[in-house]
């Protein structure tokens, strides 16, 4: 059986372990590489948007969805980016 603890409750001693300068840079760093995934998801949406309509099947709306969760990858990042400002 797995011990469980709880989670630091908010005012709790806890909350500030957790936001270390170590930490704060490790999100840091995750949020500019997932930014970057996000940029080539992007790239890889727009291409398959201009695909020639010949294909089978046809690519645009893998390109739109690609392109949609990129935007939402953008999205998070900025969230992210902000909260730690």
């Amino acid at each position: 059986m797995v011990k469980r603890t709880p989670a630091p409750q908010r005012g709790t001693r806890g909350i500030s372990r957790l936001a270390t300068r170590d930490r704060l840079d490790r999100v840091q760093n995750a949020s500019w590489e997932l930014s970057a995934i996000g940029e080539c998801l992007a790239a890889i949406g727009r291409d398959l948007e201009l695909a020639p309509c010949d294909q089978k099947p046809p690519a645009g709306g893998t390109g739109n969805a690609l392109n949609w969760l990129a935007s939402e990858i953008d999205r998070r990042c900025v969230l992210i980016d902000e909260a730690l400002a």
